[in-house]
């Protein structure tokens, strides 16, 4: 029967059933597979201690480690980490965060997480690329990376101003090529001015006839660069 109010809350956490609680299991396992990790985090963090009978406990290196983790695939703020961290039952068992623990501030979080160079992530990555070998996971051979566009002061990349880019280069080099090796006189012809215009028409034109046919001139002036590049580097080699 369904009630009214919650009277009591559960003392021990509820495991929580959900994909992303299950990765996270799967991730602590392979960190636990991988204790050379914990060893790494905690040489660098201990580097410049000379006592380590005195001071405050601070974060282990495996809380460290496990932080960042979540922090990099959450794509979390320090505050965002700082809150969540604490907030959610599966961060605080992932992160190794007792039931009674206060948790971490931000200034603590990201003090500890960027006392971690580089050079110790590019360890952390070979032992996670070895552990996924052995498993036979992951062969290592290819690397995925994210092609997320973003602003940037670089003109959008269109058909027509790639095309122009390209005509505008091999120009250049061209010309250049002409100045630096005396005595060798490669015949070309410069069409970067046509190109541009027709670029600028195919941006510009009110219908698709006239943009198709701005459009296939400026294709036929590209190969028509792209050919005296050819060339010269039959004479060059």
């Amino acid at each position: 029967m369904r009630k009214k109010n919650q009277k009591q809350m559960p003392i021990t956490p509820t495991t929580v059933d959900h994909p992303h609680g299950m990765e996270l299991k799967l991730i602590s396992r392979i960190l636990d597979s991988t204790p050379t990790i914990n060893e790494l985090a905690w040489q660098e963090l201990t580097q410049n201690v000379e006592n380590f009978g005195t001071g405050a406990e601070g974060m282990s290196a495996e809380q460290v480690v496990r932080c960042a983790i979540v922090k990099q695939m959450e794509d979390y703020s320090y505050d965002e980490l700082a809150f969540h961290v604490i907030d959610s039952s599966c961060y605080r068992s992932f992160c190794r965060i007792g039931i009674a623990h206060k948790g971490f501030k931000k200034s603590a979080l990201c003090h500890n997480i960027k006392a971690l160079s580089a050079a110790t992530w590019e360890a952390i990555n070979r032992i996670l690329m070895t552990y996924a070998k052995d498993k036979k996971i992951e062969k290592g051979r290819e690397v995925r990376i994210d092609s997320t566009m973003v602003s940037s002061n670089i003109h959008t990349p269109s058909d027509s101003s790639l095309l122009w880019d390209a005509v505008r280069v091999l120009t250049r080099l061209l010309t250049q090529a002409n100045g630096q090796f005396h005595g060798l006189d490669i015949l070309f012809t410069d069409h970067t001015t046509r190109a541009k215009r027709r670029m600028i028409a195919v941006m510009n034109a009110r219908d698709r006839n006239s943009r198709k046919k701005h459009y296939l001139d400026l294709l036929k002036v590209t190969k028509k660069s792209f050919g005296y590049a050819q060339r010269a580097v039959c004479f060059l080699k």
